[in-house]
């Protein structure tokens, strides 16, 4: 079996603060930073977190977190949030949506142009 990955990769400018929610567990990995250059919180942990190039932290589904680059850092620091990408088990919430996604399909009938949201009868 193969693990498959989604990365989604972002700087932030020494000086720069930016908050993130966590929607499913991801792992935040430093690519590049000059020192120790991330500092990251995270709602209802009392430690506070600084990592450089290669370090990472895995982040839990829920977490609220803040990021934070030194001002004295020397340049901007790449940073990379890696899931693994995997279908969401379905939950009660879902029901809705799955239940109008079913009955669109069955209105459509076979004509129908993604963008387009009128259906054409055959």
């Amino acid at each position: 079996m193969q693990a498959l990955l989604t990365t989604t990769v972002f700087t932030l400018s020494p000086g720069e603060v930016t908050a993130l929610s966590m929607h499913a567990a991801q792992r935040l990995h430093v690519e590049d930073a000059a020192g120790t250059d991330l500092w990251i919180t995270r709602e209802g942990d009392s430690e506070d977190y600084w990592l450089r190039c290669g370090a990472s932290l895995l982040l839990r589904r829920g977490d609220e977190v803040v990021l934070s680059i030194d001002p004295r850092a020397r340049r901007a620091v790449r940073l990379a949030l890696i899931a693994e990408a995997r279908r969401p088990v379905p939950t009660l919430a879902d029901v809705p949506h799955l239940v109008y996604r079913a009955l669109r399909r069955l209105v459509r009938g076979t004509e129908w142009t993604p963008g387009d949201d009128h259906a054409k009868v055959a």
